[in-house]
């Protein structure tokens, strides 16, 4: 935390990050649907108004890291500027991104605990999924010198995912320790499945 947030800033943190892992940790131990935000309140010890101004529903908790998925992919996008090919982009910005992921393992682990087998929850979470890829799209047309995603930026947009989402798998079942590694295993593999140089 930055040496210049305020006292009453700071608390406010404080507060938001304590209501935030107790509803988490409730919602894993009981079930999301087994847990009232008045439990919540209860375990953090402050009243639902408390709770409704820092997150305004149970479902905001669960998915309370997109702020930061948002920005860590747009500073992904921006460290691939300097790259010269598009493979090389596309690599850059998965990587930089599974750097973020990487640094969020724990809590990204707790909620997908929450999530798995909530029909509603999952429902939201390939929302965020294909918010994410919409993302990468148009970093990815920045990157190109385009003004709107075409159709090959929205395809390699949606390799980037599939890239993710193998390196996700290989990270969680513990097949690699660095998801930025994995990231660039899946990465290959999928060139060779598209033969996209073809070889």
């Amino acid at each position: 935390m930055p040496a210049t947030v305020s006292l009453r800033d700071r608390k406010r943190l404080e507060t938001r990050e304590r209501l935030e892992q107790t509803a988490l940790r409730l919602f894993a131990a009981h079930g999301y649907d087994h847990v009232t935000v008045e439990d919540v309140c209860r375990e953090a010890q402050v009243g639902p108004a408390t709770f409704y101004r820092h997150f305004g529903t149970k479902e905001e908790v669960v998915f309370a890291y997109r702020a930061g998925f948002d920005e860590a992919m747009q500073a992904a996008i921006g460290s691939a500027h300097e790259e010269a090919g598009r493979h090389e982009q596309l690599l850059r910005v998965l990587r930089s991104f599974a750097d973020h992921l990487q640094s969020q393992r724990a809590s990204l682990a707790l909620r997908d605990r929450i999530v798995l087998g909530h029909d509603g929850l999952m429902r939201r979470t390939l929302a965020d999924q294909r918010a994410v890829e919409t993302q990468l799209a148009r970093g990815l047309a920045e990157l190109r010198g385009l003004r709107e995603p075409d159709d090959a930026v929205v395809a390699e947009a949606a390799v980037g995912m599939v890239v993710l989402r193998l390196a996700v798998r290989s990270w969680r079942e513990g097949r690699s320790d660095h998801l930025p590694t994995a990231t660039e295993t899946a990465y290959a593999l999928v060139r060779r499945v598209l033969d996209v140089d073809g070889a």
